[in-house]
């Protein structure tokens, strides 16, 4: 291939029980410059030696061999030789057998036969999708999710959470709605509350890098196998911050986004609220249906504006458009406004307008105003530390921890139960309960 000379060389190590299979993938690889076979193994237990010792970037596993089966060599390898990402092999494209390879670790699934364009980008995705592992063993040796006492208690052992989902969004891009919705995650934690962070905006997604985190596995792998979720797999692909907060990440490359259907994220939502407490959602600027369909689950949107006039516009729109909508509930009662990056008076330029001003032309109050703060900010993204982690007691930390307490005490109100009369009027539904026509 002609741009091989300029690509770093890719360390591949297969393993399948017939000699055949194995000499033929070789063959198949060594027409590509960038790829390098550094070992070739027929059973499991030879694989996981061989992977140790040679430590390759990409392994290309058969499921069914002698002695220890694929899924398990994969699970020795991932465990003995984290920057190696696995690709299992196999005949079988069930559901079934992919969820048991992603639960083991493995990065991707080829099924057999498999054409030699496919294996040959499979190989290289794998491998860029990997690069943050490598780096941080290189550097750091452990991930911000293996801190000693960051990490949670695992899924499979906690009882079910409150299931409050609360959507961030805003019709203008740059206004800061993945700072506000990490900084409201990481504001909500408490010892006894659980908080899961999920990145949907699924093309151009940053929470992972505004927290400062690593991972091999994001939404798109749960999107795969949504028939076949349970807690262990769920808890195979969260991420922990430092802090203990959990996070599901965007896709790692744009275009994996138009293979996410807004069904199968709607059911990875319903499958994850239960487990946690709060589940905050940050989002793209696009309003489309898979928008809608966070908006219909959530419990409480933060809408995103800042004092410009084009920001306050777009967020008009938006307003009207909740206020013609009525399914399953009023779309505008959800509502919590948000104005971010207010200046002062005497700061105040030309096209800055004041939120009084807005709330006034908006008709909507405005819920909390978060001083523009741009050093704070920027050292918050670079050490991927949240505000209110550090300065939780001046601004704009403490503005961000006011909206997050304004939602943890208005959802508290919601499940206060109305007194027992007949004549009382029931409550709206929300929630899953909502988006799937349960009980209220």
């Amino acid at each position: 291939m002609s741009s091989g000379a300029s690509r770093e060389i890719i360390k591949v190590l297969i393993v399948d029980d017939i000699p055949d299979t194995r000499e033929n993938i070789r063959k198949l690889l060594a027409f590509e410059a960038d790829i390098q076979v550094v070992g070739m193994a027929g059973t499991g237990q030879e694989a996981v030696r061989l992977a140790t010792e040679t430590r390759p970037d990409v392994v290309l596993m058969d499921i069914n061999m002698p002695d220890m089966d694929g899924i398990t060599a994969t699970k020795a390898i991932s465990t003995a030789v984290r920057t190696a990402a696995v690709v299992i092999m196999s005949v079988q494209s069930e559901p079934g057998y992919l969820r048991q390879a992603m639960l083991a670790g493995a990065r991707d699934y080829l099924t057999k036969p498999i054409a030699s364009e496919e294996l040959y980008s499979t190989i290289r995705r794998v491998y860029e999708r990997n690069e943050p592992v490598r780096q941080q063993e290189a550097t750091l040796g452990a991930t911000l999710s293996r801190q000693p006492g960051a990490a949670p208690k695992p899924i499979a052992e906690q009882t079910t959470g409150a299931g409050h989902v609360i959507v961030v969004y805003s019709p203008q891009g740059g206004v800061g709605v993945t700072t506000i919705a990490t900084n409201l995650a990481a504001a909500l934690m408490r010892p006894e509350t659980r908080v899961l962070l999920v990145d949907c905006d699924l093309q151009f997604g940053d929470v992972d890098a505004f927290l400062n985190l690593q991972s091999q596995s994001n939404v798109s792998d749960l999107t795969k196998v949504v028939s076949d979720i349970d807690r262990e797999l769920i808890d195979n692909v969260l991420v922990t911050h430092g802090s203990g907060l959990r996070v599901l990440t965007a896709p790692s490359r744009p275009e994996q986004a138009y293979d996410i259907s807004t069904e199968s994220l709607q059911q990875v939502i319903a499958a994850v609220t239960p487990l946690f407490d709060y589940v905050i959602i940050d989002t793209s600027v696009q309003y489309d249906d898979m928008t809608l369909k966070l908006f219909e689950l959530a419990e409480r949107v933060v809408l995103v504006a800042v004092p410009t006039i084009p920001s306050v516009r777009n967020t008009r729109k938006m307003l009207e458009i909740f206020d013609n909508m009525e399914k399953p509930s009023k779309l505008s009662d959800k509502i919590v406004f948000a104005l971010n990056r207010t200046v002062s008076e005497k700061e105040r330029g030309r096209g800055t307008v004041p939120a009084e001003s807005i709330a006034a032309h908006l008709k909507k109050e405005v819920a909390v105003s978060i001083p523009l703060d741009e050093r704070s900010m920027l050292t918050s993204v670079n050490q991927g530390v949240p505000l209110v982690a550090k300065q939780k007691s001046r601004s704009p930390g403490r503005e961000l921890v006011e909206l997050a307490e304004l939602l943890r005490k208005s959802i508290e109100a919601d499940e206060e139960p109305p007194e027992a009369t007949d004549q009382s009027p029931q409550r709206s539904k929300s929630g899953l309960r909502a988006l799937f026509g349960g009980a209220g």
